[in-house]
């Protein structure tokens, strides 16, 4: 991809500012030098580990390691034969290497939540045995340890014995030295490299030895004495015979690491890639970017997208950054941007143009994750004016010559952005010239955003195919662009209201207006109007969507209310059962008295008659209670039942069975079979489909058909889209949506949950596995939607 058009993109400031995130300078120089990804294949896998790394970060986790070092200069120093690594950089090998092992092992460990970070991660070469050989050889603190080898270990032992020999020495000498008054100063010193007692300048003679050094003012001369110089030499052989042994360790490790650069390269190749991944992992926590739907074909739709750089930068000015909401369909090539100087059109291109370039480079996104983007292989842009970011003011030639250029280079595959097309000339040849730059992009299929304020351009938009009008919006009474982008419409220059926002004076502002054709004012005057219906439209839609939310949190509240109610009418039947059971016992009472009563008498026909009347009586009593009970009971357990669209219900009148299609207030209306019927929702009783067929059975084996039978409504699509939806509303909507495509015989649907952080794919995953009518399940194919739709197989 040209690196000129990403400047002007201002992708690379994106990329610099990324690198800031990198724990290693081998990571900032892979971030700084990546390529467009144009494989859908690996594009797909880059931004799915990026993804996983930033849910990991926004789930609280921490990486095994805090610091990668770069271990390039190491590497390329050992390609050197006979050279040897010095303590710090075995230290700089260590760390790497330990480093690379963790995040191997605890991506393995993770490797269910993280799928895609696990297959990057396990390519690492695991390695123990350089690992431990450092170990061995370095301390905590990178020095050599005294084990590191038998002969470092004598030579140092003899050397403390040494040093403390002479320590104690040069101390005997110095009280003596002290007692007789010949030192300038009552310490040891060390001078060149040797321990040394200050005399006085004229009792430099009092004890043999060398003189080392004099002080400043010449009043005190530094002498070695002469009993400790066999000592010394000792100790100084000692400390050569050290280095040697020390730089013989070191050569011998460093030759252990050199048979595994080629492992080492790999390894530094991946832990760079990773940190890469992890910038623009952090980068995405920032501006709360998104992985959007990447299309096969050519439809663009960015929802709620946001300028990167200026979320950056605006940020630390407190200043409000607009979303930009645009749609391109596949037959949609061209889209002529036109409305108000500073309104936001430059902006809206260079948005679109930066987030398609940070897409193919891996990173995810500040939009929706609704938007969908194409996959484009190079992107060309021609910035001619002082929006540019070099400020370079280009002439009308160099502006044609840069367009010749991408004409050159444009095909099916290209984004062509293209600022104030051919604005800087005649306005009658500089719209025909635009039009045919157009229709040669056109030719070649590549998707074109252009900014215009030509008229001519604006009627083309409106007439030609594969061209669409779009505009900026602008706020006639206060005078001040809105920034939002409206599609299917030219927009006005609002030349006249920028004057007047600018305190030109009103009598100069109608001159001007005088001044223009008489064709022109009619047609800017109809922009203007239509620009200020849809400004219209767009506050009553608000008001519409302030209704529905409010009738919304209304219906929830009687849902509450409506739940609250079937609670206590539980409640309520509870309490009438426990006090018909104790009328029940009452009675079972009474009934067992009179027939004690008879039997322990000897009554006459007259009492037994009375005794039967009143058991007669009794009895009927009891059963009216029991019936009145039932039906109270019945009445209750109907009135808690709510109702919702797709519930299978039987009519209670004619015993037949359907799907309900809609409610309206009390009504509901019910498909049964061919026909379909409106009935009130006291007169229907929820369903199983275990009912259902139970219902079947029975109607068949007595012989009796009912007057309906329960068939699945009519199938509008095989797909269902959960964006947007809670866990609870998608697990209800896939239930729902499997039970009609089973019972329609379909055998394969998709599910379209998005990619988000995974929690509805997780939700989905979840449901399925449950189902019975699930045969099998998997994540969609590139072509089909990739990890954001599921595609499930029904059983037959």
């Amino acid at each position: 991809m040209d690196s000129s058009a990403l400047r002007k993109l201002e992708f690379t400031g994106i990329v610099h500012y990324t690198s800031r995130y990198c724990l290693s300078a081998m990571g900032r120089d892979h971030l700084l030098e990546a390529i467009a990804l144009t494989e859908p294949s690996e594009l797909t896998d880059e931004l799915e580990r990026v993804l996983e790394l930033r849910n990991f970060m926004l789930e609280g986790h921490s990486l095994p390691f805090s610091a990668l070092p770069d271990t390039r200069h190491l590497l390329r120093q050992l390609e050197i034969i006979d050279s040897y690594l010095d303590p710090a950089g075995l230290r700089d090998i260590h760390d790497f290497l330990h480093a690379s092992a963790e995040l191997r092992k605890f991506m393995f460990g993770s490797r269910e939540q993280y799928p895609k970070l696990n297959a990057f991660c396990i390519r690492l070469w695991l390695e123990k045995t350089i690992r431990y050989t450092i170990r061995n050889v370095l301390d905590e603190q990178g020095g050599i340890r005294d084990t590191a080898s038998d002969g470092l270990m004598l030579i140092r032992s003899e050397l403390r014995e040494s040093r403390i020999a002479l320590q104690l020495r040069m101390e005997r000498l110095l009280r003596r030295c002290i007692g007789n008054g010949w030192l300038m100063d009552d310490t040891i010193a060390m001078k060149n490299g040797r321990l040394t007692l200050g005399f006085r300048v004229e009792y430099k003679y009092k004890v043999p030895g060398y003189i080392q050094d004099y002080s400043g003012t010449g009043q005190t001369v530094f002498i070695e004495p002469a009993e400790t110089l066999l000592l010394s030499n000792r100790i100084q052989e000692l400390e050569i015979d050290e280095r040697r042994e020390i730089e013989r360790i070191l050569r011998e490790v460093s030759s252990g690491i050199r048979p595994e650069l080629e492992n080492l390269r790999h390894n530094q190749e991946i832990m760079a890639g990773f940190d890469a991944i992890l910038a623009k992992a952090r980068l995405a926590l920032e501006t709360s970017s998104v992985l959007p739907e990447i299309a096969s074909g050519r439809k663009l739709r960015i929802v709620k997208g946001y300028h990167p750089w200026l979320l950056i930068t605006h940020r630390l000015k407190h200043a409000e950054v607009f979303p930009l909401d645009l749609d391109l369909q596949d037959a949609e090539q061209v889209l002529v941007i036109s409305g108000p100087n500073a309104g936001g059109k430059s902006v809206a291109m260079k948005t679109a143009g930066l987030l398609s370039a940070m897409l193919v480079h891996g990173y995810l996104l500040p939009c929706s994750e609704s938007s969908v983007f194409p996959v484009f292989r190079s992107i060309a842009i021609e910035i001619g004016d002082e929006q540019s970011i070099e400020n370079d003011v280009s002439t009308f030639s160099s502006h044609l010559a840069a367009i010749r250029d991408i004409l050159d280079t444009a095909d099916s595959g290209s984004l062509v952005l293209i600022d104030e097309l051919c604005s800087g000339t005649d306005v009658e040849e500089g719209g025909a010239i635009a039009r045919a730059v157009i229709e040669e992009l056109l030719r070649k299929g590549a998707m074109t955003i252009v900014t215009t304020h030509l008229g001519e351009l604006k009627a083309y938009g409106h007439e030609r195919a594969g061209v669409v009008n779009g505009a900026m919006e602008f706020d006639r009474q206060g005078l001040v662009p809105t920034f939002r982008f409206i599609k299917g419409v030219p927009g006005s220059s609002f030349a006249f209201a920028m004057m007047k926002r600018l305190g030109y004076p009103s009598v100069m502002v109608e001159e001007a207006e005088r001044f223009m054709k008489s064709g022109h004012p009619g047609m800017e005057r109809l922009l203007e109007d239509l620009t200020h219906l849809m400004q219209e439209n767009r506050s009553l839609a608000a008001a519409l969507q302030r209704e529905r939310q409010q009738l919304a949190a209304e219906q929830e509240a009687f849902s509450v209310m409506k739940a609250d109610l079937a609670v206590r009418q539980r409640e309520l039947k509870g309490r009438a059962v426990r006090d018909m059971q104790k009328e029940l016992e009452h009675a079972r009472r009474e009934i067992r008295s009179i027939v004690q009563d008879v039997k322990s008498s000897s009554a006459d026909e007259r009492e037994v008659a009375d005794a039967r009347r009143k058991l007669e009586l009794r009895k009927k009593e009891l059963l009216a209670g029991a019936k009145e009970h039932e039906e109270e009971r019945e009445a209750m357990e109907k009135s808690a039942e709510v109702f919702r669209t797709g519930d299978l219900v039987r009519l209670l009148e004619s015993n037949a069975s359907g799907e309900i299609e809609s409610i309206q207030g009390g009504n509901a209306v019910v498909r049964c079979g061919n026909f379909r019927l409106t009935t009130g929702l006291g007169s229907l009783q929820k369903i199983t489909k275990t009912g259902v067929r139970r219902m079947q059975r029975e109607s068949g084996s007595t012989g009796k058909t009912a007057s309906w039978k329960a068939v699945a409504a009519e199938v509008d699509s095989t797909s269902l889209d959960l964006r947007g939806m809670t866990g609870d509303e998608a697990i209800a909507a896939v239930e729902r949506f499997l039970d009609r495509m089973s019972l329609n015989r379909i055998r394969q649907v998709t599910i379209i949950h998005g990619k988000g952080t995974g929690s509805l794919r997780r939700r989905t995953a979840d449901c399925l596995q449950r189902h019975k009518a699930v045969e099998r399940f998997r994540l969609g194919e590139w072509g089909e939607g990739g990890t954001g739709v599921t595609v499930v197989e029904l059983k037959s």
